[in-house]
């Protein structure tokens, strides 16, 4: 047997070998090509120890190359594969097939050196670095020939030089009046004292003058009337420098302009129209009306329209008035154009050509999608949604937005654990919603107006709630049966706004809130219900409310910097019950009672939720990322309550956290639930924490186009976490052992280990997954299994680690769902 396992290795290792020398690329090269093989960039010695950042600047440079060395597949280079699928001359087309999909799919073309690229990288990086400020940079390239294998190596040698830096700019221009302006703004200019003399921050304060003069009355100022700046003097590598703003051609100023009349035609249906209109004035607006009566209440136009007649020309009130007025919905494109008046040659005029759309809409979609419900037993569930929809626009004629739909669907278990049974149908769910949106900012009982006179929101926040808002009143209705264990009937009611700051922040708030959650339990359910007092005080029925307050979310996106990196954060704060339990306590007070109201026999829910979720993105390829996600967040009962609603609890594992548990297995702490070790159970993962924390990290790569119909991708991913309880209900401890958090390891009288600290107690697993690009929707299938255990094995001298030996195939957790997961 030894004997024919060497001569297998040895044929294998022949094998390779051929193949490789077969692989030799140099047999396709003219006499006069070689093999681009490496880019190098070298500093000068004498300059390398006073730069500053040189790491940065290196990597900043080497993104200007024209030409890079071939990748390889395995050991193979990828042009090999290239050259190898030219040749199909006689071939079947099967063949010819399979020569396309090398070609395609691992195939690149040749990185056949360049002399003229080579010189075309060293000027970009000359003029790269003198943008910089590197003034005397001088930037040569030395290549490197290996005639034996025919290959080039081409070394960069980088003299920077001086980085020049600012020491004072002055503003100027044959426009007096204009020349006051920019000096009286210049204490906010790019350009400071200390900064290097960039290109970048050039261009910066180029748009910094040109944005602030177009709002305060140039409509017609634009970047070309500022020259490039001028050097006056320069001493040890300080640069003064001058920058000029020059008057328009043929003209000694720039004219201030002021807005005239504005002319509004709702029911614009193109450049052509010719109908009459009837001319009303509202506001000191002219609604140029297509029929006597107005389809949408000329207050709501109003509103949306910050141009102001008599105010200085504002690029930034011209732009709101597009953006709020595309916001409403009702029209399907809005046009404003400006003109000088005949008369009066320091005034604009405005036209605002508003195109409407349609008013009804409806729609019927059919969705699959990952299930990621708030009720109690939740294995990873793929849904089918069945949805009709209606909207109408401008409802009330105030440009009101109404959609209603209602939601059949099921739920399957397609990758669950062993089970007795043998149906996947796992759930059925039933929703109707109702939303109506209001194209402006209700103040909820003139809440935000009050916190601005005291001084808790700033100008510029109420301001842009006035301006930008929209806000929301929401009404729904679920019904969720989980077949053999439980069905609950869910009503929300909630009022609340939605602003987007900039294209970046975004604020959502909830003033008004109400949820009902009522449920009934079956026996498989019930049994547990009864062993678990914790689970039962939280699985019953609740008044969650807020109104004053109810929910805030707080998002941010920021843009893609040079390197392709950006980050993501939302954070949420649930707040229910505040007002019930403050006037609870007074009226308590006031009649010497202790006793907490309910309503029905209802009781009311006291809690604060707060949930941080963080990402930050590395775009390392056009088609190769990093993705690292930090989520953390804790749930706190306040007033009456020693528990948190079960729906409110966070819990841990599933297609969308740490995929080598499914969802509720993993926790809280180390505590292992004994019902659900029993491999016969079902879908019976029920366990939260109060407290959790949880760590993802992902790296994202291209595989293969089959059948040239879509993208795969494929993933590499390491999850860590767990969640734990806070100890607020008294008997947490005896009902699920090692659930509390703790900071060190605590022992019983025993010696046995009781809590441990919550970094031993986190559970990591990894894994790999296969993502399917349809262009519509990204199908994910995710395998993972646990590294690491959240509790440690007293037989292994109380390891954490998983023990490999006893590993089998059943620990993977199989996750199928849509989109990345984060």
């Amino acid at each position: 047997m030894r004997n024919a396992s060497i001569q297998w290795l040895g044929k294998l290792v022949l094998l390779l070998t051929v193949f490789g020398w077969g692989c030799n690329t140099t047999q396709f090269l003219r006499e006069d090509e070689a093999f681009l093989t490496k880019n190098k960039i070298v500093f000068d010695k004498k300059q390398a120890g006073k730069l500053k950042n040189k790491t940065k600047l290196s990597d900043e440079l080497s993104r200007l190359f024209k030409q890079k060395p071939n990748s390889r597949w395995f050991w193979i280079p990828r042009q090999y594969f290239y050259y190898v699928s030219d040749d199909t001359l006689g071939k079947s087309s099967f063949g010819k097939s399979v020569s396309r999909f090398a070609r395609k799919k691992l195939g690149e073309e040749p990185a056949l050196f360049s002399d003229s690229l080579a010189r075309l990288t060293a000027q970009n990086m000359q003029y790269y670095l003198q943008n910089k400020g590197y003034f005397q940079a001088q930037v040569k390239y030395f290549p490197e020939f290996k005639a034996r294998n025919r290959k080039v190596q081409v070394t960069y040698h980088v003299s920077p030089g001086w980085q020049y830096l600012i020491d004072t700019v002055i503003f100027v221009s044959r426009d007096t009046q204009l020349e006051a302006l920019l000096r009286r703004i210049s204490p906010r200019t790019n350009l400071k004292p200390g900064q290097p003399v960039s290109r970048d921050l050039y261009e910066a304060e180029v748009n910094r003058i040109t944005k602030y003069l177009r709002n305060h009355g140039y409509a017609y100022f634009y970047p070309q009337y500022i020259k490039n700046l001028q050097a006056l003097d320069s001493s040890q590598a300080r640069v003064k420098l001058l920058l000029e703003v020059v008057p328009p051609p043929g003209r000694s100023s720039h004219r201030v302009y002021r807005i005239g009349d504005i002319y509004v035609y709702p029911g614009y249906s193109g450049f052509l129209e010719d109908r009459p209109r009837k001319d009303t004035i509202v506001g000191g607006v002219h609604f140029l009306l297509p029929e006597n009566e107005f389809r949408i209440k000329p207050r709501t136009l109003l509103n949306s329209i910050a141009l102001t007649p008599g105010a200085l020309f504002s690029q930034e009130a011209m732009d709101n008035t597009i953006r709020q007025l595309n916001s409403l919905q009702v029209f399907r494109i809005v046009n404003v154009k400006y003109e000088t008046d005949s008369l009066q040659a320091d005034v604009l005029n405005f036209r605002i050509y508003l195109t409407p759309n349609k008013k009804w809409e409806f729609g019927l979609d059919f969705d699959i999608s990952n299930t990621n419900r708030k009720g109690p037993v939740a294995g990873n569930l793929i849904g089918l949604t069945f949805t009709p929809s209606l909207q109408s626009r401008n409802m009330f004629r105030g440009a009101e937005l109404f959609v209603s739909s209602m939601d059949f669907g099921v739920e399957l278990a397609l990758f669950d654990q062993d089970t007795v049974s043998t149906s996947i149908l796992n759930t059925l769910d039933f929703k109707f919603q109702t939303d109506l949106y209001y194209p402006r900012f209700v103040d909820h009982l003139g809440l935000n107006r009050g916190l601005h006179r005291l001084g808790l929101l700033s100008d510029r926040y109420f301001n842009r709630l006035r301006e930008r808002a929209n806000s929301n009143f929401s009404l729904s209705y679920n019904l969720l049966s989980v077949l053999n264990y439980y069905r609950y009937n869910l009503v929300n009611l909630s009022f609340g706004y939605d602003l987007l700051l900039n294209p970046n922040n975004r604020f959502i708030v909830n003033h008004f809130g109400v949820d009902f959650l009522a449920p009934t339990t079956f026996q498989a359910f019930q049994d547990i219900l009864d062993d678990n007092p914790f689970l039962q005080n939280s699985f019953t029925r609740q008044l969650i409310t807020g109104f004053l307050f109810r929910d805030l979310t707080y998002i941010h996106a920021s843009p893609a910097n040079r390197r392709g990196a950006s980050w993501y954060l939302q954070a949420t704060a649930d707040l229910s019950g505040l007002e019930i339990w403050a006037l609870n306590r007074l009226f308590n007070a006031l009649t010497d009672r202790t006793e907490a109201w309910t309503l029905f026999d209802i009781p009311f829910s006291q809690y604060l939720r707060l949930e941080l979720d963080l990402r930050r993105y590395w775009t390392l390829t056009a088609r190769k990322s990093f993705v690292a996600r930090f989520n953390a967040g804790a749930a706190l009962p306040f007033g009456f309550t020693d528990n948190v609603p079960y729906v409110k609890q966070f819990f841990a594992g599933g297609p969308i956290g740490i995929r080598g548990w499914w969802a509720r297995e993993l926790g809280p702490g180390r505590y292992v639930d004994p019902i659900t070790q029993d491999r016969r159970n079902r879908n019976l993962f029920y366990q939260t924490g109060d407290f959790k924390l949880e760590f993802n990290f992902e790296y994202r790569f291209p595989l293969i186009r089959p059948f040239n119909l879509f993208d795969t991708h494929g993933a590499l991913f390491l999850d860590a976490g767990n969640v734990w309880s806070l100890g607020f209900s008294p008997d947490e401890e005896t009902n699920r052992p090692g659930s509390l958090l703790s900071w060190k390891r605590t022992y019983d009288e025993n010696g046995e280990i009781l809590n441990d600290n919550l970094f031993l107690e986190m559970g990591l697993s990894a894994g790999i997954g296969l993502r399917m690009d349809f262009t519509y929707v990204i199908i994910r299938l995710d395998v993972a299994t646990p590294v690491k255990n959240n509790f440690p094995d007293p037989l292994r001298n109380n390891s954490y680690w998983v023990d490999w030996e006893k590993w089998s195939p059943s620990r993977l957790r199989w996750n199928l769902g849509l989109g990345y997961p984060f």
